[in-house]
């Protein structure tokens, strides 16, 4: 009889363990850091909002830290110094692959969910420049936006597909205030901009009665780019945005939210379904973040984390 007794003290001890493992994984985490980047970007808001949802939605303390931004927060999710954090589609892939500018694989980075906020690439050029197509740039006076930024990167790709370099034309790298002045003084024919509609500096040239338009890109250069650098994806302005004569073909750069790969299904599910079906206030924190929305939120150059895949196919985002 005692040796029953032991037996069965002993087999409780391991269902209650095994149940209580069971139970740990899926239990939620108190703190959840959200990495974002300064506090006068896009990021930070929206991370800010984020936290909100989390913390009323899910009663864990969920906090936005400022980071150094999206090339930053790939670090920090992989050492686990933050949960969750913001980047684009391009340092997302670029982070997970070990591809420059970073040094090495970041395996713990997994996706949350993307087009956040849209980063497209937009070549506006002075009425009487004589500029109809990208073939037209070679030879004319270009600012190519900030040194550094994505825009002059996504230019790099965009001109080689088409054949020539940034060579060809006479490049500077200016601000896109500074380059939209410019090119209404006559100083400039086309301006090279990578961010959100409307890009308030072509918004305000546009309030004032100045004239540009906004060529299309050809649509093998879009293929091509698209498919050696599968974190860029084709994309259509609307003739409306800037009153041009037609729709304007071009290309697009994501930003998105990634997570760390070792929090388990249950918890990044949880997570998801806060976030989706809190989405007015992520939308209201930030303007460029208004086109957010759950039919695109699963598309990412990345894996998806399993607990946001389960979630995007209950609600068939994703077959």
């Amino acid at each position: 009889m005692k040796h029953r007794m032991v037996r069965i003290v002993v087999f409780s001890c391991i269902l209650l363990g095994a149940f209580g493992s069971v139970f740990a994984q899926t239990k939620l985490p108190r703190f959840i850091e959200i990495g974002t980047a300064g506090t006068g970007g896009a990021y930070y808001p929206i991370g800010i909002a984020m936290a909100e949802i989390l913390t009323q939605k899910l009663k864990i303390q969920a906090t936005a830290q400022v980071t150094g931004g999206a090339v930053e927060n790939i670090r920090l999710i992989q050492e686990g110094s933050v949960k969750i954090a913001l980047t684009t589609t391009a340092n997302a892939y670029r982070g997970l692959k070990g591809l420059p500018p970073f040094t090495k694989p970041s395996p713990k980075v997994a996706g949350l969910f993307s087009n956040l906020t849209q980063g497209v690439y937009q070549i506006a050029v002075r009425e009487n420049a004589g500029i109809k197509t990208l073939q037209d740039l070679k030879g004319k006076r270009v600012s190519l936006g900030p040194q550094g930024g994505l825009g002059v990167e996504l230019s790099n790709y965009v001109f080689t597909a088409a054949g020539f370099s940034i060579a060809d034309v006479k490049a500077t790298f200016l601000s896109y205030e500074e380059s939209a002045t410019m090119m209404d003084d006559g100083n400039l024919d086309a301006v090279v901009i990578q961010t959100a509609l409307p890009n308030p500096a072509l918004r305000q040239l546009q309030s004032t009665g100045k004239k540009f338009n906004v060529i299309s890109l050809p649509a093998n250069v879009i293929q091509k780019v698209s498919s050696d650098h599968p974190y860029f994806e084709a994309f259509t302005i609307p003739a409306s945005m800037y009153n041009t004569t037609a729709d304007v073909q071009t290309l697009n750069g994501t930003n998105m939210a990634i997570i760390d790969k070792d929090l388990s299904e249950d918890v990044v599910y949880q997570i998801v379904k806060a976030l989706m079906e809190d989405m007015d206030k992520i939308r209201a924190s930030q303007p460029a973040a208004k086109g957010f929305n759950l039919e695109k939120a699963a598309i990412m150059p990345i894996p998806l984390h399993p607990g946001a895949e389960r979630y995007y196919r209950e609600r068939n985002v994703i077959k």
